[in-house]
């Protein structure tokens, strides 16, 4: 069965925005002010890339999977392919950056320390946010930039594609060292948090078929009573609560498209019938499928 669960290319990204661009593997835009009004808040939404997202002014509150993040002017964080993310609230005087890149192309920079762990650097912070210095914030932003101006047919040059590529692996070693300056004071976290971003990444690859927490403990090669000491302690949540909260992120993209039923939403979520699914639906939110779809209808 295909998956009805919308996910965002960088094509389509390119589309929205209006933007023809040289290289499709990446894409830098900006959010200004003027344009808060096309952001569809409490619209849980994939995008399949690897993003940074960087707040220059105002406040910016997300929902990325289970866990809810603040941002504010200087902060970014790292996104992984398929994370799904909702925007819950943006202030008016926000303004905020961000950069796609394909998994093939972050994959291929060939960075020194080699893409993999560069990810994992920068992932063993994805349960907090990273607030910038202001050189940092200038070294990223004019990055950002020229990486803009690059992709530009207009602005075609014979080595467009290795000065671009150049441009990520500096934002990439930038923001990797600014994160290791800060090391001394994650020393005694750096094992726990790097047990719960590999929980959280597993959840997103077998939250619908697999939901015994002894499996993702399994996984890990650690038991079941560390895995739910240790997620309790980084994301306030036990194991069974992340793993349900990310069916009901799902459950909540597909009930916002009218053409999907009720049985197609359960079916897509690998429930065994439809009370089953209804049953676990109202338990998390209060609400009913259909009961849910109705006052979205009516918002």
């Amino acid at each position: 069965m295909e998956s009805l669960i919308p996910i965002y290319t960088l094509e389509q990204f390119a589309e929205f925005n209006n933007l023809t661009v040289l290289n499709k593997d990446i894409l830098s835009l900006v959010c200004t002010p003027d344009d808060l009004d096309a952001i569809d808040l409490n619209y849980p939404m994939k995008i399949s890339s690897f993003s940074l997202l960087l707040v220059t002014n105002g406040k910016v509150r997300l929902n990325i999977d289970f866990q809810e993040v603040a941002l504010q002017q200087n902060d970014i964080i790292f996104l992984y392919p398929n994370n799904v993310i909702e925007f819950l609230e943006v202030s008016t005087d926000a303004s905020f950056e961000s950069l796609f890149i394909s998994g093939e192309y972050f994959t291929n920079l060939n960075l020194q320390m080699n893409s993999k762990d560069a990810l994992e650097i920068l992932s063993s912070n994805y349960s907090k946010i990273l607030s910038l210095c202001t050189n940092s914030i200038g070294h990223i932003t004019t990055s950002f930039e020229r990486l803009r101006f690059l992709n530009n047919p207009a602005n075609e040059t014979i080595f467009y594609k290795e000065m671009q590529k150049g441009i990520i692996n500096l934002i990439m070693y930038e923001l990797a060292g600014y994160l290791q300056k800060q090391q001394n004071n994650l020393l005694k976290t750096y094992r726990k948090e790097d047990i719960a971003i590999r929980f959280a990444n597993l959840v997103g690859q077998h939250y619908q078929t697999r939901r015994d927490v002894q499996f993702y403990a399994d996984q890990i090669f650690i038991t079941r009573t560390h895995l739910t000491r240790t997620i309790k302690e980084v994301y306030l949540k036990n194991p069974k609560q992340i793993i349900e909260d990310k069916i009901i992120s799902e459950a909540k993209i597909l009930l916002l498209k009218s053409e999907y039923s009720i049985n197609q939403v359960m079916m897509e979520l690998k429930f065994e019938d439809q009370p089953t699914f209804t049953k676990f639906f109202k338990k998390k939110t209060g609400f009913s499928p259909n009961a849910y779809r109705r006052s979205l209808a009516s918002a």
